[in-house]
C-alpha cells in the first residue's frame, strides 16, 4: 500500500507538468486548428534558457521562471508570425502550417544542439532548496510540491480566464470563425499572438521545472514530451483546459505505475495503450462538450 501511495503521488507530480505542457499545446490547436509541433522546440528552449541563467549568472530557479516564461512566450509569438500567420488563408492551411511548424522545430532543435555542443547538460546544484516532506508513508520534496501547486494554479487561472474574461471570449470567437471575428472588430492577429504567447510561456515554465526535477537539459527534451502531451490532450479532450489537467494527471499516474510495477521500458507502451483506448472508446476525451473550441 505504501508503495502504491508513493507511486500515485509521483504520478501526480509528473502529471501536473504534463498537464501544463498539454494545456498550452491544446490551446493553440483548439483556437487555430493547427498541429503546432514547434511547440516542442519552445519547450526545449525554456529548459535551455533556465539552464543558461542558473549556470552562467547563478540565478536561483524562482528568479529565472518569469524570464523563462517571457522568453518562451516571445519565441512562440515569433513562430506564429514567421511560420503560421501567412498560411492561415490557404485552403490547405492545416497541412501547410503543420509542415511549416515542423521546419521550425527542426531549425530550433538544431540551434539548441549547436549551443549545447550536442551534450546533455545538468542544472547546477542548489538552484532550488530541496527538502524532504514526510506525509505519513509518502515522501515528497519541496520542489515536487512547488511543481504541483504552480502547475495546477496556472491551469486553473487559464481556465478561469478563458471562461470569464474579455480576452477569453475573444479567443473563443476567433476559434469559431476568424473572418467573423475580424468583422466584429476583434484584432485577430493580436488574439492569435496572445494565444501563442500564453502557450509558449506555459511550455517554458514546464520545461524549467522538468529540467530541474530530472537534472537534464538536452536539445531533444521537448520532443520526448510531445507525444505525452498529445496523449494528455486526447484523454482529456482537445481544447479543454480542465481536460488537459485531468489527462495529464491520468497519463502521469499511469506512466509511474508502469515504471514502478513493470519496468521503465514499458512506460511509453502503457501511455500509447491508454491513448489508443480512448481513441476507440471515447475519442472526444473526458471533457467533451458541444464546443470543440478552447472550452474549459
Amino acid at each position: 500500500m505504501d508503495f502504491w501511495l508513493q507511486q500515485t503521488v509521483n504520478g501526480i507530480v509528473l502529471g501536473s507538468v504534463y498537464a501544463l505542457y498539454a494545456s498550452g499545446f491544446g490551446l493553440v490547436m483548439a483556437s487555430l486548428r493547427i498541429f503546432h509541433v514547434a511547440h516542442a522546440a519552445v519547450f526545449t528552449w525554456g529548459a535551455v534558457v533556465a539552464w543558461d541563467l542558473t549556470t552562467r549568472l547563478g540565478w536561483p530557479l524562482l528568479a529565472t521562471l518569469p524570464v523563462v516564461m517571457l522568453a518562451a512566450g516571445l519565441l512562440n509569438v515569433a513562430a506564429y508570425f514567421l511560420l503560421i500567420r501567412h498560411l492561415l488563408r490557404r485552403q490547405d492551411a492545416e497541412l501547410a502550417a503543420f509542415i511549416s511548424s515542423m521546419g521550425g522545430l527542426i531549425i530550433l532543435v538544431e540551434v539548441a544542439h549547436h549551443l549545447l555542443d550536442g551534450a546533455v547538460e545538468r542544472m547546477p546544484a542548489g538552484v532550488f532548496p530541496v527538502s524532504p516532506l514526510e506525509l505519513g508513508p509518502v515522501r515528497i520534496t519541496t520542489l515536487h510540491a512547488t511543481m504541483v501547486v504552480v502547475s495546477i494554479g496556472l491551469i486553473a487561472l487559464l481556465a478561469w480566464g478563458m471562461a470569464h474574461t474579455q480576452a477569453g471570449r475573444e479567443v473563443r470567437t476567433v476559434a469559431a470563425d476568424r473572418e467573423t471575428a475580424s468583422l466584429l472588430g476583434i484584432n485577430v492577429d493580436r488574439v492569435s499572438a496572445g494565444v501563442f504567447f500564453a502557450s509558449g510561456a506555459l511550455a517554458g515554465l514546464a520545461a524549467a521545472m522538468v529540467a530541474t526535477a530530472f537534472n537534464v537539459v538536452s536539445a531533444d527534451l521537448g520532443s520526448g514530451y510531445l507525444v505525452i502531451a498529445l496523449a494528455a490532450m486526447v484523454v482529456g479532450g482537445f481544447g479543454s483546459v480542465a481536460g488537459a489537467l485531468a489527462g495529464g494527471l491520468l497519463i502521469g499516474v499511469a506512466s509511474t505505475y508502469a515504471t514502478g510495477y513493470l519496468d521503465s521500458s514499458y512506460r511509453d507502451l502503457v501511455v500509447f495503450a491508454l491513448l489508443l483506448g480512448f481513441l476507440v472508446v471515447r475519442p472526444t476525451g473526458l471533457f467533451h462538450t458541444r464546443s470543440e473550441l478552447a472550452r474549459v
